[in-house]
């Protein structure tokens, strides 16, 4: 006798990524998919007690699956930061620092997401500028891999400990940053957790069910960790601890997978490079419109592998933040060799590469015969416009190749990097789909996308027979949209809306 539903879910597109393919209803219970398939077929599975919802004709897709995003970073910078995402002067940023200034009366005035490429200026704000404030300011570029200081600031932070021309600019990059970051306040654990709360309940309200979340300090961990025990967790997170964390995370006697279905250890972070924004990407050749730059190795290439194969020995998938050609060559080169020392196989690890911006024929080659998985951010097609100028036209064929990586076999998982990009899961969809006009032979189908984004995300955190499609077994995430987005004219992707969101059947 079939068992009986706690909900049935009738009269929809269900997009399912399983066999069949698209279905008309569902049944789930215990939080599980119990039954894929028709309106007629669903009826055995109602019982006394089954709830209905009658779809009335929407279109529902898996749950999406956000591979890399900085949940906690995007929650505290909408509480305590000055958004100066969209600023289109420097003087618009110091309006916008005085406004928040004015509302917030901190002891240091912070600011967030502007992009020097967006500013009449065409250049960073400067110390001087900043100096307009009787207090400590620190700006970040929307990339976090570049800041700019005051006066106050610099001295709080230690002249000496940073760079001459960062003084005497207060335009400071990647670990010339730390001294800044050591002074700045720190936020409460209670502020961690309002910032945690947020932030989920943000991915989840436009259909993301899974996200993969990093950390940069056991505080927000913890924050984390106290919503999951008072069972507040609005979407399910695989966490990215980074890799000064593995020391800690090694004497609490933890590894990828460890946790449960709404919180579970993910992969190790390690940065090889910075961001192609701030022209510290590690390029093969030097930046176009930078000659002699060719940006920033973070590690040598002994340094790197060694890392790797720390966390890999302590059963820890890695994920290398690896935006730059060289820097991309450099990761891939680790991997490879802890592969070989061990005598595994990449599909048992799923060591990733964060970004993999710029690639070449030769390293979409080795990521493939390798199985390194590439976690990519369709967004940045759009946002960093400027990317054929950093890297000139001919280098550009290889920049976010995301067609490329698929018929290459490369398993692919999609990410915000939120906040660097709006956590916006309809915005990601339509700009893998349309693109830029010189990299059109680069676009997915509205089904391939969010195949990769549900399916891929789910793949990429060893969860492929639990999430990323619908289909009996797998937990109930769903998301019922507004509108058809895989009929609809591509120019509405960006309206949809996501009106109902389910994970395990909730």
């Amino acid at each position: 006798m079939n068992q009986k539903a706690s909900l049935i879910i009738t009269n929809g597109k269900f997009f399912t990524l399983s066999d069949p393919p698209w279905a008309s209803a569902v049944a789930i219970k215990d939080g599980r998919f119990l039954y894929v398939g028709t309106n007629d077929g669903v009826r055995e599975y109602s019982g006394k007690s089954t709830e209905h919802i009658d779809l009335q004709g929407k279109t529902v897709i898996p749950g999406l699956i956000d591979s890399h995003a900085h949940l906690m970073y995007y929650g505290r910078n909408r509480l305590m930061r000055a958004d100066l995402g969209g600023c289109h002067t420097i003087a618009e940023i110091l309006d916008r620092l005085q406004k928040h200034d004015a509302l917030r009366r901190g002891e240091w005035i912070l600011g967030w997401g502007f992009d020097q490429e967006m500013l009449a200026e065409r250049r960073f704000p400067t110390r001087q500028e900043l100096d307009r404030f009787d207090k400590p300011v620190v700006i970040t570029r929307l990339c976090g891999h570049a800041c700019v200081v005051n006066s106050k600031a610099i001295e709080l932070a230690g002249p000496e400990r940073l760079p001459k021309e960062g003084v005497k600019t207060g335009l400071l990059t990647e670990n010339d940053m730390s001294p800044i970051w050591e002074v700045m306040p720190t936020p409460s654990l209670d502020e961690m957790v309002e910032a945690a709360k947020l932030a989920c309940a943000s991915a989840r309200s436009t259909g993301i069910t899974t996200v993969h979340c990093l950390v940069s300090s056991q505080q927000e961990l913890d924050a984390l960790r106290l919503l999951h025990e008072k069972r507040e967790l609005p979407v399910r997170l695989y966490v990215l601890p980074a890799y000064d964390m593995l020391d800690s995370m090694l004497q609490a006697g933890l590894k990828t997978g460890d946790g449960d279905s709404m919180l579970r250890m993910g992969a190790i972070k390690i940065f090889a490079d910075g961001s192609m924004g701030a022209r510290t990407a590690a390029l093969c050749e030097d930046f176009a419109d930078d000659p002699g730059n060719k940006g920033i190795l973070l590690h040598s290439d002994e340094e790197l592998t060694q890392m790797v194969r720390r966390a890999h020995n302590a059963g820890w998938q890695v994920a290398i933040h690896a935006i730059g050609d060289r820097a991309v060559g450099q990761a891939v080169g680790a991997i490879e060799t802890v592969l070989r020392e061990s005598g595994q196989d990449n599909r048992l690890r799923r060591h990733r590469i964060e970004h993999a911006s710029l690639l070449s024929e030769d390293l979409v080659k080795r990521m493939s015969s390798l199985h390194i998985l590439a976690s990519v951010q369709p967004q940045f097609v759009i946002t960093d416009f400027w990317t054929i100028e950093r890297v000139g036209p001919e280098r550009y064929r290889w920049a976010y190749p995301f067609r490329t990586l698929l018929d290459a076999e490369i398993p692919v998982s999609f990410g915000s990097d939120s906040p660097v990009e709006k956590l916006d899961a309809f915005e990601l969809i339509y700009r893998a789909v349309t693109r830029d006009p010189y990299s059109k032979s680069e676009c997915l189908t509205v089904e391939e996308t969010v195949k990769v984004y549900a399916a891929g995300g789910a793949y990429a955190s060893f969860q492929e027979n639990k999430l990323g499609r619908i289909g009996p077994g797998m937990f109930a995430d769903l998301a019922a949209l507004d509108r058809d987005i895989f009929t609809i004219p591509t120019c509405e992707i960006p309206m949809c809306r996501a009106e109902k969101v389910l994970i395990g059947g909730n």
